[in-house]
């Protein structure tokens, strides 16, 4: 039985993107992570949520310590323009705040609450919230195996020499400039003892499941990044990416010969995050308005999403 795999963003390490993905700028909210707004590298992935809300990785945000506490590091995190070459960018986006799932912990094995939200200092871009998938729809999407797409940033490079067998430790991490994508196939457990010879761990069973064959797989940073479909003729956005047993993640995993099983938390457990994540943009939007008003040689400045100027006052 192949061990999970789950595919981390060292910060010594650049990101990755699938070994076997193409170049697709189809999916208009994936973003790269950098270590600053002005590293013009892939350093993870995301997906933008709203214009300051980015859906990403627990790992691509925090690490723990010898403690097991978890913490944050990058501290000049910083998100680019989505669905871009990142060498053209200008500069990314500083990162003020991010939400950890409540379960992810350093300890666990797998990482079965990998999520986390980064929440950015100012528009990324004017974007509404995406549409998110459902316990219904996943129903819907997992009954007729629904084709979902992978997206990432980074390496392109395998990883192990020829014939030697994964997991390889040969430092040939190429991040790529430009977002890449593979198709994947969303599964019942049902399907996966024909799929890949063994039944799909007890702990893997509540997770949803897709498949891609051979040593097409996501890699070790396409982590953060999306898995969607169009549903409806909008993208649907249903889990981030970045685990799975027995996948070949460009010679990291532990691979089991016929493609794994790749897992993710569906989106709707963590609405209360989105959510908390919203209600902070809101609170920083009207600490942030203010204007300035005057009066002959006497200049105030009124803050809230309301202010007006008072009566003998004018706007400056």
């Amino acid at each position: 039985m192949a061990t999970s795999t789950a595919l981390a963003l060292l910060v010594a390490q650049p990101a990755p993107a699938s070994l076997q993905g193409i170049p697709d700028f189809s999916n208009n909210r994936i973003v790269p992570l950098m270590t600053s707004p002005n590293d013009l590298n892939s350093r993870g992935s995301g997906f933008l949520y709203s214009s300051r809300i980015v859906l990403t990785s627990g790992h691509t945000a925090f690490n723990f310590n010898s403690a097991g506490e978890r913490q944050e590091f990058r501290p000049a995190l910083a998100v680019g323009k989505p669905n871009t070459d990142i060498k053209t960018i200008g500069q990314g986006v500083r990162v003020i705040k991010r939400i950890s799932a409540p379960g992810y912990v350093g300890t666990n094995n797998p990482d079965l609450n990998d999520f986390a939200i980064l929440i950015l200092e100012k528009d990324l871009i004017a974007a509404e919230p995406v549409q998110l998938l459902t316990t219904e729809i996943q129903r819907e999407l997992v009954e007729k195996r629904a084709e979902v797409k992978i997206h990432g940033y980074g390496n392109t490079e395998d990883l192990c020499a020829p014939g030697e067998a994964p997991p390889c430790r040969i430092d040939k991490f190429k991040a790529s400039n430009v977002p890449r994508t593979i198709t994947a196939t969303l599964r019942p457990v049902g399907d996966f003892p024909d799929l890949v010879g063994y039944q799909v761990p007890q702990r893997l069973s509540e997770q949803l499941l897709f498949f891609t064959p051979g040593k097409t797989s996501m890699c070790g940073g396409d982590s953060g990044g999306s898995l969607t479909t169009t549903y409806n003729g909008k993208i649907l956005y249903l889990a981030n990416i970045g685990t799975g047993d027995g996948i070949y993640a460009c010679g990291q995993g532990s691979f089991d010969g016929r493609g794994g099983i790749n897992y993710s938390q569906p989106i709707y457990k963590y609405l209360d995050l989105i959510r908390e994540a919203e209600a902070f943009v809101a609170e920083q939007a009207k600490t942030k308005s203010s204007i300035t008003c005057l009066k002959g040689k006497v200049t105030k400045t009124f803050k809230g999403p309301n202010a007006k100027c008072p009566k003998g006052f004018s706007k400056r």
